[in-house]
């Protein structure tokens, strides 16, 4: 009986002795609903009365079940799941969002590249055509057959030759000069008799022009100059200086469109005038230079300072206006013409 005690102990020594004895099970493993019925169901469960050592106890197989196995809801795995999956199809829309917007910004960047190309090269195009006509008009005379009736060979003894900004225009003496004007050139024919035709047209803007007078230039043949004097208006209506330029430019190109021969534009700077307040007076100012910077860069075309004759140290002469402050009385007119005459008599020897 001594020695199977004594046996027991040994054995029991061993096991205490043996870490996995001491080691507690966790609740790692998981058991889903399917086998829920483990832990209530009769067939599974097993009552115990004594423990390994013999002492009475009052248990069942149920509560080590659930020292092993933790139970788990399938509904918080497809709650979870779920989770998961809404959470990845909102990362792919926002994705896809994000995409979308970028071409559409990419799409309307190349729409945009693809127009400006195209404005300028139809430009580019337009331009080469009309210097191309004008240097084949040239070579004729210089190196061609002899002319044609009504066509005369200019000779050098007759050619003028102007330098201004930087460019060199070699005209035929006493060519035919045009004006186009706004108003404020009313009775110019009258101090410049020998204009060829003046077209005044009180309260026109650059657009109107374009559209109802610039028709007027097909019917001229062989060289000639037009004088524009137009943009008062517009600077009244409230135009930027790049709207105005811009305009400029569309009537000077529809002015020498499909001329041989030179057809010489000469742009007037916009009259400053005692109205124009702070914000039309930098319209102004910044518009003359515009003016300038597109007559340097423009074929036949030169830009005339009229402006500073009605400013002193930067302020408008109001001498030279009538009482309303917007028209030019007769000192002022005769400021103006007299600049036109002196300028005709250097650019092609109009007396």
């Amino acid at each position: 009986m001594s020695s199977n005690k004594k046996g027991g102990d040994e054995r029991f020594l061993r096991v205490q002795k043996d870490p996995r004895f001491w080691e507690m099970p966790e609740r790692e493993r998981k058991i889903d609903k399917r086998f829920q019925s483990m832990f209530h169901d009769k067939r599974f469960t097993e009552k115990y009365t004594v423990d390994k050592r013999g002492r009475p106890i009052n248990q069942t197989s149920t509560e080590d079940l659930k020292r092993f196995y933790n139970v788990s809801s399938s509904e918080d795995e497809d709650d979870d799941e779920e989770g998961v999956k809404s959470k990845k199809k909102k990362e792919v829309k926002e994705e896809l969002v994000k995409v979308e917007i970028e071409v559409k910004e990419e799409l309307v960047k190349v729409e945009i590249e693809v127009k400006v190309e195209k404005e300028v090269k139809v430009k580019v195009e337009k331009e080469v055509k009309v210097e191309k006509e004008v240097k084949e008009s040239k070579d004729v005379k210089a190196e061609g057959p002899p002319p044609e009736r009504g066509v005369r060979v200019i000779e050098e003894d007759e050619l003028v030759r102007y330098t201004a900004a930087e460019k060199t225009f070699a005209v035929r003496k006493g060519l035919p000069v045009y004006l186009l004007a706004a108003s404020i050139c009313q009775g110019v024919e009258e101090q410049i008799p020998h204009l060829t035709a003046a077209y005044v047209h009180p309260d026109t803007f650059l657009a109107r022009s374009l559209e109802q007078h610039a028709w007027k230039f097909d019917r001229v043949t062989g060289e000639a100059l037009v004088v524009v004097h137009i943009g008062t208006d517009d600077v009244a209506s409230g135009l930027s200086p790049a709207a105005i330029v811009g305009q400029m430019e569309a009537l000077i190109d529809r002015i020498q469109h499909g001329h041989a021969e030179p057809l010489y534009v000469a742009v007037c700077s916009i009259l400053p005038r005692l109205v124009d307040n702070q914000r039309t007076m930098g319209t102004v100012r910044d518009t003359n230079r515009r003016f300038h910077e597109l007559c340097r860069r423009k074929k036949d075309t030169i830009h005339l300072p009229t402006g500073k004759l009605f400013l002193h140290h930067r302020q408008i002469i109001q001498n030279y206006f009538t009482g309303d402050g917007v028209h030019l009385n007769v000192e002022g007119k005769k400021v103006l013409f007299n600049y036109l005459k002196t300028f005709l008599w250097h650019f092609c020897k109009h007396s």
